[in-house]
């Protein structure tokens, strides 16, 4: 009976030894991760190359605008035409000449003054009729 308890007991920890030695050997990397496996992407190229292909910027005319529904006595609100995209309020010069009709919702072409102090005053508005319209 002696024999069997020790044989069991050699072909217990016989069996003990041999698999741990097949456990799998850790990779201690750390708790950085190295560069050929992680490179950050280059965001400033990827954002130029996606905008450049989803460009679809429209060109505004630079001097004609609609008269905007903020327009006050001192002040007029000019959008961005044809798109009406932009906006921008603006102060009127002390006499601002108006050709044609220059209320809310009129095309115009302005003209604008610039002050020494870096302000932008509007100081002529003209009605403008697009070519097929005048036809």
């Amino acid at each position: 009976m002696r024999k069997v308890i020790v044989v069991f007991f050699v072909l217990t920890v016989s069996f003990m030894a041999s698999t741990s030695c097949r456990m799998q050997p850790s990779r201690n990397l750390g708790d950085t991760v190295e560069a050929k496996y992680f490179e950050p992407a280059d965001t400033a190229t990827l954002t130029a190359t996606r905008a450049k292909a989803t460009d679809t910027t429209t060109v505004d005319s630079s001097d004609i605008f609609y008269i905007g529904n903020a327009s006050t006595r001192r002040r007029v609100q000019l959008v961005g035409y044809p798109h009406r995209q932009d906006s921008a309020i603006y102060a009127k010069g002390k006499h601002v000449k108006v050709k044609g009709n220059a209320d809310f919702g009129h095309v115009v072409r302005a003209k604008f003054y610039i002050t020494d102090k870096g302000d932008t005053l509007v100081t002529l508005l003209e009605e403008w009729k697009p070519a097929a319209a005048n036809k």
